[in-house]
């Protein structure tokens, strides 16, 4: 015999009253409210300017291969040797994807032919 879920509980409270139940919690000790920054505008200004999370760069590999990687990570690429394509931005990556996926594939090289060996 199959079995159902109790029904979700329904209160009547309302969300001052379920709050005002919660326990009071101290503030945080002195020296950590003294540790900077402590603002969110504070935190987000410096010397390294801040990177869109839908900023993507196109890159090509040595062996040829081209793909697209955010631009938070340009640093390690760069460091493999990848060459540095265009900036994009992409506010939608699933959707990019699925337009790209529409797209003609490329068409690859000729594969040249192995040299013979010689024969002596």
């Amino acid at each position: 015999m199959p079995t159902t879920q109790n029904p979700i509980p329904q209160s009547t409270e309302t969300l001052v009253e379920v709050l005002a139940k919660l326990p009071k919690v101290e503030a945080s000790p002195k020296d950590v409210l003294e540790l900077k920054p402590n603002t969110a505008a504070d935190a987000t200004t410096g010397p390294d300017k801040q990177i869109s999370q839908t900023a993507y760069v196109s890159w090509t590999k040595p062996d040829g291969g081209t793909f697209i990687a955010p631009l938070a990570n340009s640093e390690t690429y760069e460091r493999k040797g990848f060459s540095k394509g265009a900036e994009q931005d992409i506010p939608d990556l699933v959707a990019y994807n699925a337009e790209q996926g529409k797209k003609e594939p490329a068409k690859a090289d000729e594969p040249k032919p192995a040299a013979k060996a010689k024969v002596t």
